[in-house]
């Protein structure tokens, strides 16, 4: 393969990894406004600035689309093989995977509550993907926490989940009205460590 083969080859899956991002954002965004029977491949092209000739090169219509983002690109890819150690900093952290999550899927937050309360089968499929794996994540890390004496029992991941993604949600909303919209949203301000320094010790035995 020459170099500029090479070259090209990974700025064309750059480009095609901006452009998925574009249309599952535009897809959720007119999901949540005008629910799933909103979603049209012309709606979508507008929306995400792709054209319509291009999305349908992907898919034959917005039934597959919408199929093809719930499958695939909200996958949170938490790996649960192995909880980390039941420190402040480690609680942290994970706090910030979520708001890197939520980045790196360009997802608009304020929607969340949304899809979370939805109960078409769209929505469901996509909270099943991220909530799962984010509860193994915190079960596991919260287990290890209190075999080793660091966490009290009786801890309930689901409760400690719900209040992680509300607070992240209410932050987002609040913290845009207290500084405008032009507020960057890439980095969620320092919510993580705000955080955990409420729920910390909540959690210490």
């Amino acid at each position: 393969m020459t170099a500029m083969a090479m070259t090209a080859a990974p700025r064309a899956e750059r480009t095609r990894k901006a452009t998925d991002r574009k249309l599952m954002k535009a897809t959720l965004q007119i999901a949540v406004e005008r629910g799933i029977s909103g979603v049209t491949i012309e709606e979508v092209a507008r929306r995400s600035g792709v054209a319509k000739t291009t999305i349908y090169r992907r898919y034959h219509n917005a039934n597959e689309l919408l199929r093809e983002i719930s499958a695939r690109y909200l996958v949170s890819n938490e790996d649960t093989s192995e909880a980390p150690s039941p420190t402040r900093e480690h609680f942290m952290q994970l706090l910030q995977r979520l708001v890197d999550w939520v980045n790196a899927n360009d997802i608009d937050i304020k929607s969340v509550g949304i899809v979370l309360s939805s109960e078409a089968e769209f929505f469901q499929h996509i909270v099943t993907q991220v909530v799962t794996p984010w509860l193994g994540t915190l079960k596991a890390f919260l287990e290890r926490g209190v075999a080793q004496g660091v966490f009290r029992r009786g801890l309930d991941e689901r409760l400690l989940l719900s209040t992680i993604i509300g607070s992240l949600v209410a932050y987002e909303a609040i913290e845009g009205q207290a500084t405008g919209a032009a507020r960057a949203t890439s980095s969620h301000g320092d919510w993580p460590e705000r955080l955990t320094d409420l729920l910390w010790p909540a959690l210490q035995a």
